[in-house]
């Protein structure tokens, strides 16, 4: 795999995430995908089933930069939502094998996402 491979891959993950399109992230993620974020890692149903709550607040994502290292990219990008927290700044780590990411490590301020938690709890309870 080629870093251009990985880059480009890492690149329509977000990309589809940030256009709702859960079908393309589906096939982009690997059966055996370990995602890891707050302290815990869960698989690629859990892992879709959280991008399926998080999406009536998501409008899309920025994708900021995209650095690549063999089998492994970098996606730096703003999670911008229709909340008071606005834009929130996030990178994924991911790691492809054989075209389909195997491991994603999400890193983003909690702080600053705690609004789109609450705007998502306020609309679920109307």
């Amino acid at each position: 795999m080629t870093e251009t491979d990985s880059a480009a891959i890492g690149r329509a993950y977000i990309e589809a995430v940030g256009g709702h399109d859960l079908e393309t992230v589906d096939r982009l993620l690997s059966e055996r995908l370990a995602a890891r974020f707050a302290g815990g890692t869960i698989g690629k149903e859990e892992w879709i089933a959280a991008l399926e709550r998080l999406l009536p607040a998501l409008v899309r994502n920025d994708v900021r930069e995209v650095f690549a290292d063999g089998d492994r990219a970098c996606v730096v990008y703003d999670f911008v939502t229709d909340t008071p927290a606005g834009a929130v700044p996030c990178v994924e780590l991911v790691s492809v094998r054989d075209g389909r990411i195997t491991e994603i490590e999400l890193i983003f301020d909690r702080l600053a996402f705690a609004p789109v938690n609450e705007a998502l709890a306020a609309r679920a309870a109307t």
